[in-house]
């Protein structure tokens, strides 16, 4: 098993929409450049740990081949889309911004993997494109920056002032919102991703039910689902996750059988 001590830069950017039109301090051409500087920090640091890079050309085409499909019915089909697809066990995929996504081998791996079929990797394809789209790294670095900047300056006001109880209340604060407003924007990411990336895959011609089976069989699997934790997991449960995709699936399912047409 690898183990991978990416850069925090990278950690930052590799996050699983609030919303297309949240308030964000980045531009579109920001996200691709921070994007792009993340896509290759992590080539370094994967070589660096000697994990192969992109090892069957035949199957990254086919997987750029796809993203590109479901890329061309997004919101922004103009961004510079790239995969880059490394040789592990790990069961993931990643998006930076920009368009910039990384694929894990242990997604479709027989025995670990997540994925059974083409139609159930484009529902993960989808979702990190979704997350593109969206731009929830870049708005979370938006978010991050107003709450930390106003509870610092209310901290510092409250400490010029000797008054400590005030400036424990706002260290308090900040101790609340990473621990719990912080999750929460992510988990409501997530969930939008999940929305998002399921009508990416039906309007590019991909089964919108297969993003439903994966979240099923890993809720079988016994997953993330139902510890009483869950309200601190920067991710929703698995039949959570499940439920949402099933109240958005007839929605889904018309924009599919309209492009089957």
């Amino acid at each position: 098993m690898y183990k991978f001590y990416l850069l925090p830069l990278c950690l930052a950017f590799l996050t699983g929409c609030t919303s297309m039109n949240s308030f964000n301090f980045y531009s579109m051409h920001d996200d691709v450049t921070l994007g792009s500087q993340v896509f290759s920090e992590t080539r370094t640091s994967m070589q660096q740990q000697g994990v192969t890079r992109n090892a069957n050309p035949a199957q990254v085409r086919k997987i750029q081949t796809m993203v590109n499909r479901i890329a061309a019915v997004s919101d922004n089909p103009e961004l510079p889309y790239e995969v880059d697809i490394y040789s592990t066990s790990v069961v993931n995929a990643m998006a930076a911004p920009g368009g910039k996504i990384i694929v894990f081998e242990g997604l479709w791996d027989p025995q670990k993997g997540l994925c059974k079929g083409d139609d159930e990797i484009a529902a993960v394809l989808a979702h990190e494109i979704a997350h593109v789209n969206c731009r929830h790294s870049t708005e979370s670095m938006t978010r991050n920056t107003l709450v930390s900047g106003a509870l610092a300056v209310g901290t510092a006001i409250a400490k010029s002032r000797d008054n400590d109880t005030a400036a424990y209340a706002m260290g308090g604060a900040f101790v609340a919102y990473k621990g719990l407003l912080v999750t929460h924007y992510s988990r409501r990411d997530e969930y939008e991703a999940d929305r998002v990336g399921m009508m990416y895959m039906a309007k590019a011609g991909y089964d919108p039910r297969a993003a439903i089976n994966i979240w099923e069989r890993a809720a079988a699997g016994g997953g993330n689902s139902g510890s009483p934790l869950d309200m601190l997991s920067t991710h929703p449960n698995d039949a959570d996750r499940m439920q949402a995709l099933q109240e958005q699936l007839p929605a889904a399912m018309a924009e599919y059988k309209r492009r089957a047409k």
